[in-house]
């Protein structure tokens, strides 16, 4: 098991992760995305290890998953490596099947890095090791982590990446702007090409990656990529032009070869609706209604973006309050846009018509 990256890296494949966002990427929304996507690694939302541990109703609400959510990675952080080592015992139970565990050394919020949390650990070199050291002793699961180019631009990547290779880390995600930066600056992933060519493990780039054609330009010589808040209101964007062509994989996937259109898919608004009504009722079946209500509004209103038309039914998907309430609603679009349904969404053939 602890091999599990090194194999997928000598199967020369184009590998593409969901990234870890807290409060949205859920079992639900794993579910969806693998629906239409079945080849994308799934990293979950992140957790504490302290509350893994000490919370039995929490691991048995977060780890259990469906199938088709596999190979799952699930992503902690906390600051003690002893907990750490405890969590991992936990993700490990076999009732859970998780194919791996992701440190959070990434997240730059200002009160959980004041507390020597996630991306400080990149000025603390030495709980970083120890950290993954402690994992690698308790668990036979693969140890990634999930950094950056550095807390302030004061430290070394390859050296601090390489230190994490030496307590035996099998992946390294690097988001590319430093925890100061948080999420304002563009994306830049020079020192992650360098990286690339001190390190022996495989190297994920992330961030201000839109499409398939994006990816193909930033790649270069690094292993794979990683995608984030583009998924949210493009759940179709880990489509490629290898898939269209796949018979197998047309087999899993409810995407069509003709709505792939210069490198990026163009779903029908059949397609968005059907992706819409999946994720609500996977969602209801994960949560209870009161939560429900709360989460599903977010996720409905962004699948309906770019379309302006149907702007009166996302102000009412944001009030939403029941499953039959949402589907209502969906199967109302279906009804009065039935001729459009096929057709790849364009304000501009609504007009033409």
């Amino acid at each position: 098991m602890k091999d599990f990256w090194k194999k997928q890296l000598e199967k020369n494949e184009k590998l593409v992760f969901l990234a870890p966002m807290d409060w949205y990427w859920d079992s639900a929304y794993r579910q969806a995305m693998k629906r239409i996507s079945p080849h994308i690694f799934c990293i979950s939302e992140f957790y504490s290890a302290d509350w893994l541990v000490h919370s039995k109703f929490l691991a048995d609400s977060v780890l259990p998953h469906n199938k088709i959510e596999d190979p799952l990675i699930i992503q902690i952080f906390w600051k003690d490596p002893e907990m750490f080592a405890k969590a991992a015992k936990i993700i490990e139970s076999e009732k859970y099947n998780i194919a791996g565990i992701d440190v959070n050394m990434w997240c730059p919020a200002k009160k959980v890095v004041r507390s020597w949390h996630w991306s400080s650990l990149l000025i603390n070199e030495q709980t970083a090791f120890e950290i993954i050291k402690k994992l690698n002793e308790a668990t036979k699961l693969p140890i990634s982590v999930k950094t950056r180019l550095s807390f302030d631009w004061n430290q070394n990547l390859i050296n601090f990446v390489k230190w994490l290779e030496s307590a035996w880390a099998s992946l390294v995600t690097i988001h590319g702007r430093t925890a100061k930066q948080a999420y304002t600056w563009k994306a830049d992933f020079t020192d992650i090409y360098e990286l690339k060519k001190n390190v022996s493990i495989p190297v994920i780039c992330n961030w201000d990656i839109l499409n398939y054609s994006d990816w193909m330009q930033k790649l270069k010589n690094l292993d794979w990529i990683m995608l984030w808040r583009v998924s949210f209101w493009n759940p179709w964007c880990f489509i490629w032009e290898k898939q269209i062509n796949d018979e197998e994989f047309l087999k899993k996937s409810p995407i069509k070869k003709q709505n792939f259109i210069n490198w990026v898919y163009h779903p029908s608004l059949w397609e968005i609706l059907d992706a819409m009504q999946f994720h609500a009722e996977k969602l209801v079946e994960t949560k209870w209604e009161k939560r429900w209500s709360l989460e599903i509004r977010k996720h409905l209103v962004q699948y309906l973006k770019n379309f302006p038309w149907v702007k009166d039914y996302r102000k009412k998907l944001v009030t939403t309050e029941s499953l039959e309430n949402s589907l209502n609603i969906i199967n109302e679009i279906r009804k009065n846009f039935e001729d459009f349904l096929e057709k790849r969404p364009s304000l501009w053939e609504i007009e033409k018509e």
